[in-house]
């Protein structure tokens, strides 16, 4: 078993007041933000981890449920065994304000050579300011562990780029002036717009892997109009209220994998334009998202395709073997676990959810529509066809209603399985079992193992 503990910033924050970690009895250095705390580091094989908590409790819980973590409670302290690298979220006493996420990667097996004029290579030990960072054709941004990066990353029209390392992009209070450079915050500035924390514009082959980002001003990861992006072992953490995680817009074999996301928006979101950006009215197709933990807080969604579905089609997208810890009450609107709005024309089709595990859906299950809303710029509306839910397990918390709903005789919803959905491990067969609502919609069918 191996871990490696990376050396902190002398200058950043001070440490979480709220909990001390060790792991292997090696202390981890635990950073605060204002929606908990976050220790990272990457490991393989088995680990002993011990938390201690500046403050009583009578109880914990560790998160994603499946994997079974049996802590040992003592006084303040919580140990707990991993076998393998994990994200894993420990609430006590229920309190969703203050939590711990535990980020665990595997060890890199490769890191750049920091003498490589195409890498931007930034040392562990150190903050390193620096604005908005523009990455060219054949660059790499490697962020050591270690390291803390403050600022944006942003890439337009180039070939071969990447993010890598097991450091920390942190966009905390930063937004791109009217001018286009980057700046802290003015709240009384009506010249200021949220910056994406990085953005990748009509690029190919893109790589963003393993580090973690936190605090943007908005969205967070946001390939836009590019192809063959891969996004593995990534980590969000916002309080922003539109801070999304990570928006796929307009793009084309995107591969989203184990990474852990936190937002108060939507979590992952499926898009076809960027305003901001005319190369974004695309269409959205071959989309991997694979074995990640998500957290929706208050406003958004965890899975959501749409509003902005100004294209032709969005198609052939899987959803497979993730954790839904939290999908928190947005006030009865569009808030949910798997959400399709088509406000536009785009048909959406070939849509697969499947071996999903929920363990907290306060809005709905499943909120599917064909509709106008604020976000809407086509004057036709889109189709709804062949969306598929397969192994889907509400585990806890409250029983979730649903929605499907198309929009007229003319643009209906046509054709949603749902195989095998079971909630607090009763088989659901029907939509009146699944305290669903459907309307306009023809073709949807229960099947029960």
């Amino acid at each position: 078993m191996t871990a490696i503990f990376p050396m902190m910033p002398a200058n950043y924050v001070t440490a979480s007041q709220d909990y001390a970690v060790t792991v292997n009895d090696q202390e981890v250095f635990v950073y605060p933000t204002a929606v908990g705390s976050y220790a990272v580091l990457s490991a393989e094989g088995e680990q002993h981890v011990r938390v201690t908590t500046k403050f009583a409790f009578h109880s914990v819980q560790i998160r994603p449920l499946h994997l079974s973590i049996e802590p040992i409670v003592e006084g303040r302290s919580v140990s707990f065994e991993l076998s393998q690298p994990c994200k894993v979220v420990l609430e006590f006493d229920g309190d969703l304000l203050h939590p711990l996420f535990l980020l665990i990667n595997p060890p890199e097996t490769e890191k750049p050579d920091p003498e490589d004029h195409h890498v931007h290579y930034f040392a562990a030990g150190r903050v390193h300011e620096v604005g908005q960072l523009v990455l060219r054709s054949g660059e790499t941004v490697y962020i050591e562990e270690g390291a803390v990066v403050r600022g944006t990353i942003f890439s337009e029209r180039s070939n071969h780029v990447s993010i890598s390392g097991r450091g920390i992009l942190d966009a905390s209070g930063w937004r791109l002036g009217a001018k286009g450079g980057l700046n802290p915050p003015s709240r009384d500035s009506a010249d200021e717009v949220s910056q994406p924390v990085i953005q990748f514009i009509n690029c190919h082959r893109v790589l963003i892997e393993g580090i973690t980002v936190v605090d943007g001003p908005s969205w967070h990861v946001v390939p836009t109009a590019s192809t063959n992006v891969r996004i593995r072992d990534l980590n969000i953490i916002t309080e922003n209220g539109t801070g999304d995680g990570v928006d796929v817009v307009g793009c084309k074999n995107v591969d989203i994998t184990n990474c852990f996301i936190r937002s108060k928006d939507d979590c992952i979101a499926l898009k076809a334009v960027d305003y901001h950006h005319p190369d974004g009215c695309r269409n959205v197709e071959h989309i991997r998202v694979r074995d990640c933990v998500l957290w929706n807080a208050q406003w958004g969604n965890a899975i959501e395709i749409g509003y902005e579905t100004q294209c032709d089609e969005i198609h052939d997208v899987v959803v497979q073997n993730c954790d839904i810890l939290h999908c928190e009450f947005e006030g009865y609107q569009s808030g949910g676990v798997f959400t399709i709005h088509n406000g536009d024309r785009a048909i959406i089709h070939n849509v697969l959810y499947e071996d999903i595990r929920v363990e907290d859906a306060q809005e709905k299950l499943i909120d599917q529509k064909i509709l106008r809303s604020k976000y809407s710029h086509d004057e036709e509306r889109g189709q709804i066809r062949n969306i598929r839910y397969r192994n889907i397990s509400v585990l806890s918390g409250a029983f979730p209603v649903s929605i499907i709903q198309g929009y007229d005789s003319e643009h209906m919803v046509n054709g949603v399985t749902i195989d095998n959905l079971t909630v607090h491990g009763d088989v659901i067969k029907s939509a009146i079992g699944a305290r669903m609502v459907v309307e306009l919609a023809r073709q949807v069918h229960f099947r029960a193992r």
